[in-house]
């Protein structure tokens, strides 16, 4: 009989490991299918601030920051933001190192880059942000812009404009104009301290940029010229080599982008 046991009991206890291995299995494969990580999306938004939309500071992210990650999430993409000169954000695209990256619509950009579309034109229902372009003189000059030309110049000279250095918008904006360029200034705040300075006539850049650097006392002497040069709206956009692969995940974050860039959240600093 005990023998009988013996012989008895190995297949039972096989037959037993089976079962379990089969439920833990099972098991195993409901939590991995219910628990599976979103895709991770990297985004290179520059190492430079641009405020109050791209702060650089993890503890106080900007507004285009937090718009991301927040659109991120919505469309099931784990957004992971990626700090690099815009030069280098190119060339990571070009080579697969990152998927999206910001951008105006330059020639230049909608050539290289893809951008939202709706019945072929820019969505700008579906942009980062619509940013004006203005000029800020000092308080003392008369320099003034017509919408057409700078005009109150004192002689007959070539005025010189300051711009933010790599800022693409705003060199494209005078490439056509009479005008010398400095593109030295690193930040708007260096823009605007060269300007009083009287190291140029005019300084071009982002007005909100321009408004934040403003609030230092310094700078008072300063003036936003009323009538803005262009008003234009900024894109997250993916590679058009890379396209065919992305598109569907970019569709999703920009969608997603389109629904919450105007909640007040993403509107305030």
């Amino acid at each position: 009989m005990q023998a009988l046991r013996r012989l008895a009991l190995p297949p039972l206890l096989w037959a037993l490991a089976g079962l379990c291995g089969a439920q833990a299995s099972s098991q195993a494969n409901a939590q991995s299918g219910a628990e599976a990580p979103p895709r991770i999306w990297r985004v290179c938004v520059g190492d430079q601030p641009i405020l109050p939309y791209i702060t650089n500071d993890p503890r106080h992210p900007g507004r285009a920051e937090r718009l991301l990650v927040a659109a991120g999430k919505l469309a099931d993409l784990s957004v992971q933001l990626q700090r690099y000169p815009f030069r280098r954000c190119r060339i990571m695209m070009a080579n697969g190192d990152t998927d999206m990256l910001l951008a105006g619509p330059t020639p230049e950009n909608l050539e290289e880059f893809r951008f939202p579309l709706k019945s072929g034109a820019l969505d700008a229902e579906r942009r980062i942000a619509r940013l004006n372009l203005v000029w800020v003189r000092r308080a003392d000059s008369r320099f003034d812009w017509d919408g057409k030309r700078i005009t109150g110049m004192p002689d007959e000279r070539t005025p010189k404009v300051g711009l933010r250095a790599g800022q693409r918008v705003s060199l494209n904006a005078v490439r056509q104009m009479p005008v010398l360029v400095d593109e030295t200034a690193l930040t708007a705040t260096l823009q605007l301290r060269m300007l009083a300075a009287k190291r140029f006539d005019l300084a071009l850049g982002l007005q909100d940029e321009f408004e934040i650097a403003l609030a230092d006392p310094e700078l008072k002497p300063l003036v936003v010229l009323p009538r803005a040069l262009l008003r234009e709206d900024f894109f997250a956009v993916i590679s058009q080599k890379h396209a065919a692969a992305q598109l569907p995940m970019a569709e999703r974050l920009w969608n997603a982008m389109g629904k919450l860039r105007d909640q007040p959240e993403f509107q305030r600093d």
